[in-house]
């Protein structure tokens, strides 16, 4: 660790922030006695460590790290959004869940009688969900905040107003939507015509504008009153299904974290609809493999992560959903005894057959009803025994950022618009999501029905050790977000990584969404040979780095209290401290 804290070379002070704050950028460790920030835009990190110095806590510096994402991330998230964070506050755990909801007038019946399929719930003012970002700053705030939240907003109006200086990966984002931009959000673009380029000064005035109405009024005013009145004639005006009662009786959902562990160590995710009980199944499966043993970069490592992440999202698309409308047996997808039943499904010398995912690969976690041993479970399953019945009832485009405060309290947060620039419509500087294209046509656990969230992947992580905060862990990436975290995780944990050595060693995917074995660069030639001339695996090697395997941002805290943080170097990501 001391050589790595040897790379910490400069001090950059940030146009636009008007605190004095430290922050390191393009995957540069940053150390600090007084709380940390890392996330995808050296702005937004900045912001959030300015509420530090202040004086805020680390929940008043997480909702000013997500409002200021919504300047110089818009492609990525916003006011337009949703997502997910996870708390450690004055050692009590909360999750609060801002997915957006779908609009009562979005259902299967609906969209059947306007001959809408699937795609046609993609892009454009049809992909609309309630958007769900400023519910959930509100309750987090209700929950813990400090300071007032005029105050909170304060750095993302005087970035949208003032301007930041646009780097390569917004530049870039900007460049191959400009289309998009061009036909649907002309006011977004430089001078309403040309993408922003590189080094460019880039403002939102109509955000700003925005911001200081929420300043003035508080986030409640999203969904009610003037602006709730322009989004929902906007989307009224373009067919769309989103209107005023939608956003009037929206709520962001206050619950417990899940709770799971993995060598020692305490995991606490979120539930369904989203990633948590995957990540937990997972780490679940690995635990059985001694896998220090071996180097990072073995390719029987390699195969074994894969296949156990291949069986979690085989999972993941079977057994999720809205928890208020279907039944997820998320208990028993989280135990150690369940899985040892995908443990036993892992081929430690060749490939899976892609073909046989969802058939011979499914799980069974409802042979659990009538008991918790797997034993037990899977000789009924068999047909070997008979149990008693039970009387259980049976009801890429994404950021993610986290924040430790100097008294420990920890929040790992993402928020997404699902796609990048979401479904394309913008308003008075923000851009609303398309979640809506989550939703299956049918009646299945993914069945669009009015009010019911959506299935992603996203899963913000907190990770401690004897009662303490470790790591916070997060990425974007869509169905590459459970291989990331697990990665980095093992990377940790396993392989007794630093932060920085952690972020920049390629990655692995597994997923039954792609029958191939994807994997970055860098990894020995004969680790790849071994892969596809041993065990049978069709490589698909990505240049390193590939933005979509992970756009972590981690956090770390030492046992004397010394919090370490990086920033996402695979997105020109930052760390950010106050400088006292």
């Amino acid at each position: 660790m001391k050589k790595a804290l040897a790379t910490l070379l400069c001090l950059v002070f940030l146009v636009g922030i008007g605190y004095s704050v430290i922050t390191m950028e393009m995957g540069v460790l940053l150390a600090s006695n007084s709380g940390i920030v890392a996330a995808g835009n050296p702005y937004a990190s900045a912001a959030g460590a300015e509420i530090l110095e202040k004086g805020g806590n680390a929940i008043d510096a997480a909702i000013a790290v997500s409002l200021a994402l919504g300047v110089v991330e818009p492609y990525a998230s916003g006011i337009g959004g949703e997502g997910y964070a996870v708390a450690s506050f004055n050692g009590e755990k909360i999750a609060v869940d801002f997915r957006s909801s779908a609009p009562w007038l979005a259902s299967v019946e609906n969209a059947e009688a306007l001959g809408l399929t699937t795609s046609d719930l993609r892009t454009g003012p049809l992909s609309i969900c309630t958007p769900g970002v400023l519910a959930g700053i509100i309750e987090l705030w209700l929950h813990g905040g400090s300071l007032p939240f005029a105050e909170l907003i304060a750095p993302a109006i005087r970035l949208a107003s003032e301007g930041f200086v646009v780097n390569n990966t917004f530049a870039s984002t900007c460049g191959s939507s400009y289309d998009v931009l061009m036909e649907n959000a002309p006011g977004f673009l430089k001078d309403g015509l040309f993408a922003w380029e590189a080094g460019d000064i880039a403002t939102n005035p109509e955000l700003a504008e925005t911001y200081r109405y929420l300043a003035e009024n508080g986030p409640q005013a999203f969904y009610k009153g003037e602006l709730a009145d322009k989004i929902s004639n906007l989307i009224e005006s373009k067919e769309g299904f989103l209107r005023k009662t939608d956003l009037e009786n929206y709520r962001a959902l206050v619950k417990e974290p899940l709770h799971g562990t993995y060598r020692g160590y305490d995991l606490f995710v979120p539930s369904i609809p989203v990633g948590g009980p995957y990540l937990i199944e997972t780490l679940n499966i690995l635990e059985h493999f001694n896998l220090s043993a071996f180097n990072w970069d073995d390719p029987l490592v390699m195969n074994i992560i894969s296949q156990a992440l291949t069986f979690a999202m085989i999972d993941l698309l079977s057994y999720s959903g809205d928890p208020e409308y279907v039944y997820v047996p998320v208990e028993t997808l989280i135990t150690k005894d369940y899985a040892k039943t995908r443990f036993m499904n892992i081929d430690l010398n060749q490939a899976l057959d892609s073909e046989l995912f969802y058939t011979d690969y499914l799980g069974r976690p409802d042979l659990f009803e009538n008991t918790d041993s797997y034993i037990e479970a899977m000789l009924a399953g068999a047909g070997v025994i008979e149990l008693e019945p039970s009387s259980a009832g049976v009801g890429e485009d994404t950021t993610h950022f986290a924040v430790i405060d100097r008294d420990g309290n920890a929040v790992a947060w993402t928020q997404t618009l699902s796609s990048f620039f979401g479904s394309g419509v913008y308003l008075d500087g923000f851009f609303i999501n398309n979640e809506m294209g989550n939703f299956t046509l049918d009646d299945t656990s993914r069945g669009l029905v009015p009010g019911k969230r959506p299935v992603t992947t996203i899963c913000p992580t907190i990770i401690e050790k004897d009662g303490k905060v470790v790591y916070l862990v997060g990425t974007p990436g869509g169905y590459y977000i459970q291989s990331t975290i697990t990665n980095v995780i093992v990377d940790l944990i396993d392989f007794g990584m630093t932060l920085d050595e952690a972020q920049m060693k390629p990655k692995i995917i597994g997923s039954p969404n792609y029958p191939e074995f994807r994997m970055e660069t860098g990894y020995p030639e004969n680790t790849r040979l071994f892969l596809e001339e041993i065990m049978g695996h069709t490589v698909r090697e990505f240049d390193f780095p590939y933005r979509s395997f992970g756009s972590l941002n981690l956090i770390q805290i030492q046992p004397d209290g010394l919090a370490i943080g990086i920033g996402a170097f695979r997105r020109e990501g930052g760390a950010s401290a106050p400088e006292y």
